[in-house]
């Protein structure tokens, strides 16, 4: 199931200097009106994709691994023949 999230960033200004972006989140309670929740300083869509590409990362570094492993005993085992 996909789940669509309606997150947007806000910006402030303080003596002139800009701060942010700070997020939030609109969602609508039991009684069907609008409201904002805070996430946080760090995008949240950004977050996810960082967690996919490290487990993408991670796979690939598997499978080299285990690919190394059988090449070193196939290597192994040309040499003792």
């Amino acid at each position: 199931m996909f789940i669509v999230r309606m997150v947007h960033e806000r910006f402030f200004y303080r003596n002139g200097k800009k701060l942010g972006p700070y997020y939030y989140e609109s969602y609508r309670d039991e009684n069907g009106k609008v409201k904002k929740r805070y996430l946080g300083t760090e995008n949240p869509d950004k977050a996810k994709v960082n967690e996919i590409i490290l487990a993408k990362k991670d796979k690939f570094i598997l499978i080299l691994l285990i690919f190394l492993v059988i090449l070193m005993d196939v290597g192994v085992l040309f040499f003792l023949f």
